[in-house]
């Protein structure tokens, strides 16, 4: 049955509710992307959000990447999309403050005392070494792992794997653009991610998204940099394959599709790191996107329109930052989540990114083949994630982050923390001390990851 008709008019007043130029927590304005053929066709749109990290962090000079787009085979789906990225990043932004008035300063040993509390060690996530070159470039960083005798913010959370109960994490790691408090003699150990934060239409789905996005990374982090040989992916489905001809991604578009299998042995969900290859060795050479979902099918479709919103990305650099394009292949630490992504485009190292793709290649594996986990009950859902994550978390959290403002407007955001699951890095900074990195065989791979 049909509710909305047109549904684009009815998506274009839900982006009115959060949309506009003098109050919205987004501008107003859309971009649409231009296609550009023989480019995949996807449907793209993107837009700008407010400097408010300017004003939640006190710092008129801090810069803040959103990253903010929605892509698919519609404008309604692009749109959509759009509309709960931006939700969930103006929701990691906005509560930092409200977070922060929670936090309880003081040592590990302290801690403990309190009740439970997340080891350290899932701090510790670099390595030493790593930790004295992270505090070089960027001061605020401490040069040496945390002590059981360090300040540390911390925040109690509601526990995902044992109901009713509480856990004490670091406010460091569950807050987006983390500030360390000087004046409590706070100090700062690893940055955080958006891995594991989720916007949906209600509470339940925000929190399955949420539980999908941390294990997808996880998986996506540890076969890349442990070089675990992941199955190529055979698209044996019709609709699938329909889908990829749609949007100009079947047997005559200028990239060869292939996707990965990189789901980890010990988490039960399909995840996919799905490889675009250009054919002509042209600019842009690769470009990857990840996706995991309980729909097996989804996936590999979802992955793949991940990866062709990103082309954009090459081609602007290209034509109007080319002095990033040489730095991301030259000088770069790759200490942000851009100049990774550009190193790949470059087709001089064809034959280099062709061997290194080569290394985390292995078997092929039909789509077919691949069980899915979907099931139209979201409880189920949630539930069979959870038992997954009981497998190898025990301090795994959930905070409810959505502000009052966008909680009337009818949306939820929810952020997850599962500390023994590997969430997103730096490129050039692996978490070579993480106890999971370790048990998978530790890095091993030095190139960057090539996700934004």
């Amino acid at each position: 049955m049909i509710r909305f008709y047109p549904s684009y008019e009815h998506i274009m007043n839900q982006y009115r509710y959060i949309g506009g130029n003098q109050t919205g927590i987004m501008h107003g304005v859309l971009a649409p992307m231009v296609h550009m053929p023989p480019e995949p066709c996807l449907k793209s749109v993107t837009g700008r959000m407010p400097n408010y990290h300017k004003i939640t962090f006190n710092d008129p000079e801090k810069h803040v990447e959103y990253h903010l787009s929605g892509y698919g085979m519609y404008h309604e789906e692009a749109l959509i999309k759009l509309i709960g990225e931006s939700v969930e990043r103006y929701s990691s932004v906005s509560t930092e403050k409200l977070l922060r008035e929670k936090a309880v300063y003081c040592s590990y040993k302290e801690m403990k005392k309190q009740g439970k509390v997340m080891p350290l060690e899932y701090l510790n996530i670099f390595s030493a070494e790593q930790q004295k070159t992270l505090a070089q470039m960027m001061p605020a960083y401490s040069p040496e792992h945390a002590t059981e005798d360090d300040i540390i913010g911390w925040i109690k959370c509601a526990s995902l794997v044992h109901p009713g109960e509480d856990v004490w994490v670091p406010m460091q790691i569950l807050c987006i653009g983390f500030v360390k408090n000087s004046e409590k003699g706070e100090k700062f150990f690893t940055p955080s991610f958006s891995t594991g934060t989720a916007s949906h239409r209600s509470l339940k789905k925000a929190l399955l998204n949420a539980l999908v996005e941390y294990i997808q990374i996880d998986s996506f982090v540890l076969s890349w940099y442990t070089k675990q040989k992941s199955k190529r992916v055979i698209i044996d489905d019709p609709d699938v394959l329909k889908c990829f001809e749609a949007c100009g991604l079947g047997k005559d578009s200028p990239y060869e599709v292939i996707p990965l299998l990189v789901t980890m042995p010990d988490m039960d969900l399909p995840v996919y790191l799905n490889v675009l290859k250009r054919k002509d060795k042209k600019l842009p050479y690769l470009i990857v996107g990840t996706q995991g979902d309980l729909n097996a099918k989804n996936g590999v479709l979802r992955g793949s329109m991940e990866a062709t919103a990103i082309i954009f990305m090459h081609m602007f650099n290209a034509l109007f930052d080319p002095e990033k394009i040489e730095f991301s292949n030259t000088t770069s630490a790759f200490a942000d989540l851009d100049t990774n992504v550009l190193y790949y485009g470059v087709p001089d190292k064809a034959k280099e990114i062709d061997a290194l793709l080569e290394q985390l290649t292995g078997d092929t594996i039909k789509l077919s083949e691949i069980e899915s986990r979907w099931e139209n009950d979201v409880d189920a859902q949630i539930s069979h994630l959870l038992s997954e994550v009981s497998k190898v978390s025990e301090y795994a959290v959930y905070v409810d982050i959505t502000p009052p403002e966008v909680i009337e407007k009818g949306w939820s955001v929810v952020r997850t923390l599962i500390p023994e699951l590997c969430g997103m890095c730096l490129p050039g900074f692996p978490f070579k001390n993480h106890p999971r990195m370790k048990k998978f065989g530790g890095v091993t791979n030095e190139y960057p990851h090539p996700l934004p």
